[in-house]
């Protein structure tokens, strides 16, 4: 009998990106609560990513390794390379800007994926897609309004760069749907530390801190990145990248409720902008597809 994501793989993919992308909601609340260095915090949390992913693999999915050949493919050395500097980005820019402008330029990731996935894989956007990437945007244009003078140039100009590794990622996952790309990518988590091993001051943690490294490495970083990487295989890289903009209106919020990061009100009706428009996408493409099915 077909499986489910045989069956619907439309839906499917929704669902893994959606619970992939909910993995990522308290991370950078939990970064923020580590309070240590970030390149020391990537050295661990990569090799905690690292671990995690291969044990999971170990026990579960002994498939997935086809030898060391598999990790030279264009695809394996690219997912390498992006995971690998896309998470650097990401922690260097919590460190030079607020949790909010971190995350909004974020936002940038779909028109980004969706260049490349233009260029690369010569695939188009439909209306109702392009429609809600153009109201992410309108949302993410609220956001900067009130918050971006809050970050630095260098924190903004890392998310940036974050951004775009991440549309790469998605891109990537889309172009090579046929290859299992789990141990490339636990290889990026380990790329991670070896970057930031030699700038990184190594300050010693205290238990509460270890524990944190592990939840953002081990559980969060490992378990959501395993559930996105499956979406491209049953959704364009557009789509996936808004979703997982989710992050940028959930995450702030949590730093906010926590640790008192105030976002402003401005992020507030941004997010809510961005929150409306993915969450109307994916009930209009769920019903899209119901009426293909019936």
């Amino acid at each position: 009998m077909p499986s489910f994501a045989t069956r619907h793989p439309q839906v499917y993919g929704l669902l893994v990106t959606f619970l992939g992308v909910a993995f990522f909601f308290p991370d950078a609340l939990v970064i923020r609560l580590i309070g240590a260095d970030t390149m020391t915090i990537a050295v661990w949390r990569g090799l905690a990513g690292a671990i995690a992913t291969l044990a999971f693999v170990a026990v579960f999915n002994r498939s997935a390794w086809t030898g060391f050949k598999a990790l030279l493919t264009p695809a394996a050395l690219a997912m390498i390379a992006l995971q690998g500097t896309g998470s650097i980005f990401f922690l260097a820019s919590l460190q030079h800007t607020s949790v909010a402008n971190c995350l909004l330029i974020l936002a940038t990731a779909p028109f980004l994926a969706a260049i490349f996935s233009w260029i690369f894989l010569k695939e188009t956007i439909d209306l109702a897609t392009g429609f809600a990437i153009i109201s992410v945007f309108g949302g993410v244009l609220i956001i900067a309004s009130g918050s971006m003078g809050g970050g630095t140039l260098l924190g903004d100009a890392l998310s940036f760069l974050n951004a775009m590794t991440i549309a790469g990622y998605y891109v990537v996952l889309r172009k090579a749907r046929t290859e299992n790309l789990i141990i490339p990518i636990a290889c990026g988590y380990l790329f991670t530390s070896l970057i930031a091993l030699p700038i990184a001051p190594m300050t010693p943690f205290t238990p509460e801190q270890w524990g944190l490294v592990a939840l953002s490495g081990g559980v969060i970083l490992a378990g959501g990145v395993g559930l996105l990487q499956l979406g491209p295989r049953y959704l364009p890289a557009p789509e996936v990248s808004m979703i997982t903009m989710l992050e940028i209106v959930v995450g702030p919020l949590l730093v906010w409720w926590v640790l008192g990061e105030n976002p402003g009100q401005a992020t507030l009706i941004g997010g809510t902008v961005i929150l409306v428009a993915i969450l109307a996408h994916a009930v209009w493409q769920l019903r899209h597809m119901g009426a293909k099915s019936a």
